[in-house]
Parts: structure tokens; C-alpha cells; sequence
């Protein structure tokens, strides 16, 4: 019985083994967006070498985690930047309409949220796609913008999972090591099919 408990094919050791890689990498991602400017690599990092553990490949995290780091560096540090500066901008806008009045401000309040929602869209297929797809930034954007219209159930559970994520870190700051790491295990689970293509050994191509 003892030996059962404690075997290393026992599920319950394999999750725990599994908790630990998602710490560590998000714990590596706090670590690398500690400048800022590197939100974007950071980010396509976690996703990488989360996705390798989904894969369920023999891989040492942190080091796919550093590989996939300084992969396309400057694409992704354009990237994280991009998608903070046009996030931040419009988001900047609601705000400034919403305290300026009525009448014409109110529509622009409304144009310029619709306009952030499809931004929020576009960057949640972005940093995964990154992790994936090795061409132009201009390229993954648009293919993103689209793949977030053309399924947007998922995109609307993508949402969700990850707005769960930030009220978890919100009501238990500490939780931060390591929900935000769950929360891309999660969406990387949901857009697997969707990724493939792009994959190594997918069938497909770009």
C-alpha cells in the first residue's frame, strides 16, 4: 500500500510534480518582467515552456523557459510593448470621456471601449501565438485579431480565465507565484488545437 502512496507514477505526485514546474516557471516570469521592457519575451517564455509541459515532453523548465527568453527577443520586446502602449492609450481614453461629460463624450467613451475590447481580443491569441508562430509581428497580429473574432466563445472563456486569475492576486496577493501561471496552463489547454499548426511537429506550416 505504502509503496502504491508513494510510487512516482502515482497521479497524485505527478500533479504535484506538475505544480512545481508551473511555480517555477512563474516565478521565473516575475523575475524577467522586473524591467518592464521585457514583459513581452518574458511572457512568450511562459507560454513556450508551459506548453512544452502540457505536451507532456521531457524538458527542464527553466531552461526552456530561458531558450524561448531570448528566441526573437526584439520581435517580442516590440510586441510587449505595443500591445502596453495601444492597451494603455485606450484604455486612457475611456477613462478621460467617461470624467468629461455627456453628449459627444459618451459616444466616444463607448467607440473607444469597443475599440479595447477587440484590443483585449487580439493580445489574448498574441503572446501564445508568439510562443509558436517564428514570423513578423504584423503577421501575428492580424492572424490573432482574427482568430480571436472567428472563435470567440473561446475567446470569451479566455477572458474569463484570465480576469480569475487577476482577482485571485487581487483578494490574496501572495497567490501571484502562482496563479498567474495556472491561469496560462489553462488557456495554453484550451488553445492546444488551435496552435498546432504552428507547432514543430504539426502537419501544417505558415
Amino acid at each position: 500500500m505504502y509503496e502504491r502512496i508513494f510510487h512516482s507514477d502515482n497521479p497524485f505526485w505527478g500533479g504535484m510534480g506538475r505544480l512545481f514546474d508551473i511555480v517555477e516557471l512563474n516565478l521565473l516570469w516575475l523575475l524577467c518582467t522586473l524591467p518592464l521592457f521585457t514583459v513581452g519575451p518574458a511572457s512568450v517564455a511562459l507560454y513556450s515552456a508551459t506548453l512544452a509541459l502540457l505536451r507532456g515532453k521531457e524538458t527542464y523548465p527553466h531552461r526552456d523557459f530561458f531558450r524561448a527568453f531570448r528566441a526573437d527577443f526584439r520581435r517580442n520586446v516590440l510586441s510587449g510593448l505595443l500591445l502596453a502602449a495601444v492597451g494603455g492609450f485606450l484604455w486612457a481614453d475611456v477613462l478621460i470621456c467617461r470624467r468629461s461629460g455627456h453628449g459627444i463624450f459618451t459616444f466616444l467613451m463607448v467607440f473607444f471601449f469597443v475599440v479595447f475590447l477587440f484590443w483585449l481580443f487580439t493580445a489574448l491569441y498574441t503572446l501564445p501565438l508568439l510562443s509558436v508562430y517564428h514570423g513578423g509581428l504584423k503577421n501575428a497580429l492580424i492572424l490573432s485579431f482574427t482568430l480571436s473574432v472567428r472563435r470567440f466563445p473561446l475567446t470569451a472563456a479566455l477572458l474569463l480565465i484570465t480576469a480569475l486569475s487577476l482577482w485571485v492576486c487581487h483578494l490574496f496577493p501572495p497567490l501571484v507565484i502562482a496563479a498567474i501561471g495556472v491561469s496560462v496552463h489553462t488557456k495554453l489547454f484550451l488553445l492546444l488545437p488551435i496552435l498546432k499548426p504552428w507547432l514543430s511537429d504539426g502537419s501544417e506550416s505558415d
